[in-house]
């Protein structure tokens, strides 16, 4: 018989590293709910089922909870749920990305439940939350393939030339005159009411949309503009030709971009993004207003300019730090990114650590030439940045993340030094090389 309490403690560490690919502080806790198994038929025993399920959902919602209940499932000579509950700031966030996170929560609470029916209450490792995010992407795919394709009887999977994951991955690999690959492709269930700028007279002429036709959709690709949003039309079956989508259709996206990596959205929302075969980030960076709210609880002085969007002028100096951010983020290197209010004064203590320079004022161009070096950036809360390269050190507390690398650990250190030590006004920002990041302090 497996041990609830010490499953528990294995199931909440793999729940923390599955939902740090998803987003900063989602996660709250996961909770055991065990009932009574009773004599009952397998009808009966349905609708019992069904009833605590409910009984569980109301009491949670009761106490305004944002959470998801796996199917119930018998162990122990008892019926189960496992209850994954979020941070209730987070509500919007998962709404917004609900599409891919259920299919992660799917493929976490499929794991669990098979681990306490195995009676393992050891059963952690490192690796779990690799396997559940990539399976989870698969179904992500499956679920593109059949929202999209259209209703015309023919079964995706009868044809063993499909696989869309696998010609997605190949086509980030195909260049085109040494060009690599960049561009968009849609995928619509209603194909015939794009707006086309090249619409095929004969489509069937063209084959399906299967590998044995890469060369044509790498070739294709090359028609395309992301900026513009005019892509390949798909209904990933047949190839219809080159437009854009029609406002208030619905519709999934695949966007290609240089070193073979490749993004899907729902819509206007990215779900995921992969680079090399590997998922590289899930968590999109927050909102302009999301991080405009974080960044003036830590530097409450700062100009924002009045108009929305990503204004950068150099009367706003919040668009600006967020413009960095994120052209950090969609380079997808591994770079550390500290803002200090005292950057001037501070740098000079790391003389012999990194690399002093002239005041420079920093944007989203020129930050990605200083994010190629090892080491932090270090800039105050106006951009103003005065050296690179610095190896921080910091307080040892003993809570370190053995799970987490250097680059996190030691930003960890250092923020703790200064924040929680000296109470100095800080903002540190870590990139993973798997494109996943992490502000100090935590987002709430």
């Amino acid at each position: 018989m497996v041990s609830p309490e010490l499953f528990l403690m294995q199931a909440e560490k793999v729940c923390i590293e599955v939902f740090e690919h998803l987003s900063d502080d989602i996660f709250s806790r996961i909770e055991l709910k065990s009932f009574s198994k009773e004599n009952e038929s397998e009808n009966a025993k349905s609708f019992t089922n069904i009833i605590k399920r409910e009984q569980i959902s109301s009491e949670l919602e009761k106490a305004n909870e944002k959470f998801f209940i796996s199917e119930a499932f018998e162990a122990d000579d008892k019926i189960n749920f496992f209850v994954i509950i979020f941070n209730k700031d987070q509500k919007k966030n998962i709404e917004k990305y609900f599409t891919f996170y259920e299919k992660v929560i799917t493929q976490l609470f499929e794991y669990l439940i098979n681990e306490y029916k195995n009676c393992n209450s050891y059963f952690y490792n490192s690796t779990a939350n690799f396997i559940i995010i990539r399976a989870a992407l698969d179904n992500l795919v499956t679920e593109i393939s059949r929202k999209s394709c259209n209703d015309s009887g023919f079964s995706l999977y009868d044809n063993i030339n499909f696989s869309l994951k696998g010609i997605i991955n190949e086509l980030s690999f195909l260049t085109y005159e040494k060009n690599s690959t960049e561009g968009l492709i849609y995928f619509t269930s209603s194909p015939e009411s794009a707006d086309f700028q090249f619409k095929f007279e004969n489509y069937e002429d063209y084959g399906k949309f299967d590998n044995r036709n890469l060369k044509l959709l790498r070739k294709l690709l090359e028609l395309t503009s992301k900026k513009n949003e005019i892509g390949i039309i798909s209904d990933t079956n047949n190839i219809y030709g080159i437009g854009s989508i029609k406002d208030g259709c619905d519709f999934f996206s695949v966007s290609f971009d240089e070193d073979q990596k490749w993004t899907i959205c729902e819509n206007e929302t990215e779900l995921v993004t992969v680079r090399n075969n590997s998922l590289i980030f899930v968590n999109s960076f927050l909102s302009k207003k999301e991080f405009s709210n974080y960044v003036r609880k830590i530097f409450p002085k700062l100009i924002e300019s009045d108009k929305d969007g990503d204004n950068t002028s150099s009367g706003d100096e919040i668009g600006n730090m967020y413009s960095i951010l994120k052209s950090l983020i969609k380079q997808g290197k591994g770079t550390i990114l500290v803002v200090k209010k005292d950057a001037a004064e501070f740098i000079k203590k790391y003389q012999d650590l990194c690399i002093i320079i002239a005041p420079v004022k920093l944007d989203e161009k020129n930050v990605e030439k200083l994010s190629s070096i090892d080491g932090a950036i270090i800039m105050d809360e106006k951009c103003v940045c005065y050296g690179f390269g610095v190896v921080l050190d910091g307080l040892d507390t003993g809570l370190g993340n053995r799970a987490r690398g250097s680059r996190f650990n030691s930003s960890e250190r250092f923020y703790n030094l200064y924040k929680n030590e000296k109470n100095e006004d800080l903002m540190v920002f870590i990139l993973s090389d798997d494109g996943n990041f992490n502000l100090f302090p935590a987002v709430r």
